[in-house]
């Protein structure tokens, strides 16, 4: 491994250049190949990194023996190709969100990965932005005493995905609003209760603005579930592309109920903590220090560490492989009415 870790970033939309950012600010990369169908977009991913070789075709970029590590930032149906195409060339690999169609998909990235000898991690930022890194860090110094709920939601009154309208094509997408936002905020839900194995869940999908989508929007806009982990602790997921609500819900909350105490993740003043609670539920209120690295470059920084072999990806293959389970049997539960069983 060279002084410098010299990576390609494969899709030149809103997350490649989000990786693209995150290499330059986390120091220890150099870009050195990208590339993207459309020649624009290929020169946007390259702007801060002017030497970096342009490629049409992910293969290309692939093949260059210069790459060691490749961003995959496409739609999630081509996950799985590119990334078996980047591990079978020895390269590590960081995958964009969700991580692949299925269970099965994730698996195969992952036995490809033991195979090749490399690092294969997935991009769920949310880990690493400051508010949850200073509330991960709050629970495990046992502010909130023992974390035994979440409720975890993003509902967007009005954002069905347009673009190229891949995200409303189940085929190549997977699935609507909850495996687009859904895994994100079941993921971060499930990091801060600190990974504990699902026992069941119960989710109603609902799609009731398919003329607001930009193609025939063949998936759901919200969704909504209950999950029950071992240890009797339990996580409410709600995520909408688009509903009918109060114009002051549109956005994110994530909540941690504790034994001790509560934490609010997503405040205009950052993260808060909430401890001594009073008969009438009164509590004293302490806002959460956010470390000054944060975002894809702390994401990313971490990728760089397992490269060299100084930690393990924080969101790794085993990790990857439960939340798809999760999610499929939300799927399996919507369609069947009734709680289903992992």
């Amino acid at each position: 491994m060279s002084q410098s870790t010299k990576v390609g970033i494969i899709g030149g939309g809103w997350p490649g250049l989000a990786h693209a950012r995150g290499y330059l600010e986390a120091g220890g990369f150099s870009i050195v190949a990208v590339a993207d169908l459309i020649p624009p977009r290929r020169a946007k991913l390259a702007e801060g990194s002017p030497k970096a070789k342009q490629y049409a075709d992910a293969k290309e970029l692939i093949a260059d023996k210069e790459v060691e590590a490749v961003s995959i930032c496409l739609p999630t149906a081509l996950h799985l190709p590119i990334a078996l195409a980047a591990l079978k060339a020895k390269k590590h690999v960081i995958v964009e969100t969700p991580p692949g169609l299925s269970v099965r998909e994730v698996k195969q990235m992952s036995a490809a990965a033991a195979k090749a000898g490399r690092v294969l991690t997935y991009a769920f930022q949310r880990r690493f932005s400051g508010a949850e890194l200073a509330t991960k860090q709050a629970i495990e110094k046992g502010y909130a005493g023992d974390v035994l709920h979440a409720r975890s939601s993003l509902m967007r009154t009005r954002g069905i995905p347009a673009g190229t309208g891949w995200y409303t094509d189940r085929a190549q997408s997977g699935g609507g609003a909850l495996l687009d936002l859904g895994s994100h905020m079941l993921d971060i839900g499930w990091h801060l209760l600190g990974h504990p194995k699902p026992v069941s869940v119960f989710a109603i999908t609902r799609q009731q603005f398919a003329d607001l989508s930009a193609t025939p929007n063949a998936v759901e806009d919200s969704a909504f579930a209950l999950i029950r982990f071992e240890g009797g602790k339990s996580l409410e997921l709600a995520v909408s592309w688009a509903i009918n609500q109060p114009p002051t819900q549109n956005g994110t909350t994530c909540r941690i109920y504790g034994s001790s105490g509560a934490i609010e993740v997503y405040t205009p003043a950052g993260p808060m903590l909430y401890r001594g609670f009073g008969p009438k539920g009164d509590a004293k209120q302490t806002p959460l220090k956010q470390p000054k690295v944060a975002g894809h470059a702390a994401m990313l920084r971490q990728f760089r560490e397992c490269i060299l072999g100084k930690a393990s990806p924080l969101f790794g293959a085993e990790q990857a492989v439960v939340l798809m389970q999760m999610m499929e049997a939300m799927y399996r539960s919507a369609e069947g009415s009734k709680s289903v069983a992992l």
